[in-house]
């Protein structure tokens, strides 16, 4: 009976700890953009991953009513103004995945962290179309409208 109850309490404290996560619906995956994303509003979240090998991609959509996001994204050195490079450009705005809905922003950041484990520099995305398969976080700042598009693409 002991084991029984060890085990749901290890049970329960897991589940404690998944539910924990999450602060002003923001996930983990968007943590690793190197600046804090609490200020914001979701406006929309959707997520295709799923199946056995889990490929798809999570797309968040954050508002922001003040630039303060903006100035924590010049500071950090992992962001870069727009435009983005060639390859993240082709991949988002000539789409691979027609599903994976953007809209173009002139003014504003981007942000890039290359998962794949063949990625040599994470934060550079020199090899991202010469492989057959894809694992990043990318991000656009709009600066004129303040909203921040987030994805987690993989497959």
């Amino acid at each position: 009976m002991k084991k029984v109850i060890v085990i749901l309490a290890v049970c329960f404290s897991f589940m404690l700890s998944a539910c924990g996560n999450q602060a002003n619906g923001h996930n983990n995956y968007i943590n690793g953009l190197g600046v804090d994303l609490s200020g914001g509003t979701v406006i929309s979240d959707s997520d295709t991953h799923g199946g056995f090998h889990g490929d798809g991609y999570r797309l968040q959509t954050i508002q922001y009513s003040d630039d303060s996001l903006e100035h924590a994204i010049v500071a950090d050195g992992n962001w870069h103004k727009l435009p983005c490079t060639a390859n993240l450009n082709t991949f988002i705005y000539q789409p691979y995945d027609v599903n994976l809905k953007i809209p173009k922003v002139e003014k504003g950041y981007y942000f890039l962290y290359d998962r794949h484990s063949e990625s040599k520099d994470p934060y550079s995305d020199e090899d991202l179309l010469s492989r057959s398969s894809f694992n990043f976080t990318f991000a656009i700042y709009d600066s004129e409208s303040k909203i921040l598009y987030v994805c987690e693409y993989d497959t």
